[in-house]
């Protein structure tokens, strides 16, 4: 039985986690077992609902100040955190499969989920074009990124929350995969958060330092 369960374990992780995770992985070697404290920066000021004129005027204010000494790291970062997107990507497209269909609450249709600083952040990173407008024009109002089949916009491209969150369903889903997937799957998210932080805390030095 031990023979089995190690066997049926091997052809989870050959299912589940590919080995092309290499910046990832080095970001979560310097990070050990611990997290970056997040930047003191205040109120996020992308994180609200805008019409799309107030979004345009936010992104032509929008300037990612970074230091030139942390500019391959902050590179790096965006990198590091597209490799952690992707790979969740195939873990969670078969969660929502699994559960989506049959729910009649959709996390997607939650207020409060909204783009922001990581966000914007994380796409100027790897020189990805910024979303053209915020996720709704009022807090009460439908995510125009929500379609009939789902959200328009692929998983790497999306806020934060909508890339990571699981609803009871989905965390049962998870509970019930093998202990080497869970840890991994936990492991990577929680690398993925590091590098969110640690792309503010680039951006907030070089604030600061322009400030100066």
């Amino acid at each position: 039985m031990r023979d089995r369960e190690k066997e049926m374990t091997r052809r989870a992780r050959q299912e589940l986690i590919p080995e092309e995770l290499p910046i990832l992985r080095m970001i979560g070697r310097e990070l050990g077992h611990s997290e970056p404290a997040p930047a003191d920066s205040g109120p996020d000021p992308y994180k609200l609902p805008m019409s799309e004129e107030a979004w345009m005027a936010a992104l032509a204010s929008f300037r990612p100040l970074i230091p030139p000494a942390h500019r391959q790291r902050f590179r790096l970062l965006a990198l590091g955190l597209r490799e952690g997107l992707l790979w969740s990507d195939q873990v969670m497209d078969r969660y929502c499969g699994a559960t989506c269909g049959q729910c009649g609450d959709f996390c997607c249709s939650a207020n409060g989920i909204y783009f922001d600083l990581a966000d914007l952040l994380y796409l100027a990173g790897l020189d990805a074009d910024l979303p053209m407008s915020q996720t709704r024009t009022r807090a009460n109002a439908p995510c125009r990124y929500l379609s009939l089949e789902g959200c328009i916009l692929p998983r790497m491209c999306r806020p934060f929350i909508c890339t990571w969150y699981l609803c009871e369903p989905q965390m049962t889903l998870l509970a019930r995969e093998p202990l080497p997937i869970q840890k991994q799957f936990t492991a990577i998210m929680r690398t993925v958060r590091s590098c969110r932080m640690q792309l503010v805390a680039l951006y907030e030095e070089g604030k600061a330092a322009d400030l100066a």
